[in-house]
C-alpha cells in the first residue's frame, strides 16, 4: 500500500483547559517528527471553562490547527461528527482530549493503515480502571461482540482510533448520528465490510479535570445498542440481497 502523506487529527473536548495545551503541543511535535502533512481538529463540545478560548489562543501560532465550537453540549459523538465534516486528510486519527492517551502512539496506528487496513481500533490496558468500570466495559464489549458482529475486537469504546477518509465519509452519510453512539463505529465499520485491526495502546491516569464517565453514560450506552443492533442488521441484509443479486 502507498504511505500515508497526510493525516487529520481530531480532539473532542469537553471542560480540558488544563490539558488541552499540553496535548496540542505533544500532537504537533509528533505529527512534525514522522514528516507528514497534518491539521489538528479540536471541537469543543460547549465547555463551562476556557477550554475554547485556550484552544483558539494556541490556534493563532498554528494555521494548521483548526477549532470549532459547539454553542451548547451536544455529547461525543456529535463532536466526532463535526471534526469528520470538517477533516480533509486521508488518514483521520481520533484522540481523547484528557491527555490519558499519548500522541507518540499515532505513528503506529498510520503504520497500520499503510498496511492495507481500512480501520485501526485502540486496545486499552482496563487495569488502570477501577473494577467496576472494567467489569462494564468488559461486559459491553462482550454483549457488541456477541450481537453486532464486532468479532476479534476487544475494546470498541476506546479513545484512539484511526480511519481512511473513505470510511468516513461512508460514516457521515450512512452512521446514525446521535448522542452516544460513537461507542459503536467499529462494530458499524465491520458491519460495513472494512477491515479493521486492534492494536494495544497505552493509557495514562487522567491529572486534570474530571472524567466523564458515569452510571447517565451507561444507560445511554446501552440504550443506543438496541438502535445500532436494528440498524447493523439492516446494513447485513442490503449486503445479503446485494450479493444475491450479483
Amino acid at each position: 500500500m502507498d504511505m500515508i502523506r497526510s493525516v487529520s487529527v481530531i480532539i473532542p473536548a469537553y471542560n480540558e483547559e488544563e490539558n488541552i495545551n499540553t496535548l496540542l503541543d505533544k500532537t504537533v511535535e509528533v505529527l512534525i517528527s514522522i514528516g507528514i502533512d497534518y491539521e489538528i481538529v479540536v471541537v469543543d463540545d460547549g465547555s463551562q471553562d476556557n477550554t475554547l478560548s485556550v484552544a483558539k489562543e494556541f490556534a493563532t501560532e498554528n494555521e494548521k490547527i483548526v477549532v470549532i465550537g459547539h454553542f451548547k453540549r451536544r455529547g461525543k459523538s456529535m463532536a466526532l461528527r463535526s471534526g469528520f465534516a470538517r477533516a480533509k486528510y486521508e488518514a483521520i486519527v481520533i484522540m481523547d482530549a484528557d491527555l490519558q492517551y499519548d500522541p507518540q502512539e499515532i505513528p503506529c496506528l498510520l503504520s497500520l493503515l499503510e498496511k492495507g487496513y481500512d480501520v485501526v481500533n485502540g486496545y486499552r490496558d482496563f487495569s488502570k480502571y477501577v473494577l467496576s468500570r472494567t467489569i462494564i466495559s468488559r461486559f459491553y464489549n462482550e454483549l457488541s461482540r456477541s450481537f453486532l458482529g464486532s468479532k476479534g475486537v476487544h475494546d470498541l469504546n476506546c479513545g484512539l482510533k484511526a480511519f481512511r477518509k473513505e470510511v468516513v465519509e461512508h460514516l457521515l452519510r450512512e452512521f446514525v448520528w446521535r448522542r452516544g453512539v460513537h461507542r459503536f463505529l467499529i462494530s458499524f465499520c465491520t458491519a460495513s465490510g472494512y477491515s479493521v485491526t486492534e492494536v494495544r495502546v497505552s493509557l495514562k491516569h487522567r491529572v486534570f479535570g474530571h472524567s466523564k464517565y458515569g452510571l447517565g453514560r451507561v444507560v445511554e450506552g446501552f440504550s443506543m445498542f438496541f438502535i445500532m443492533f436494528v440498524k447493523i442488521k439492516i446494513v447485513n441484509l442490503r449486503s445479503q440481497v446485494l450479493f444475491i443479486a450479483e
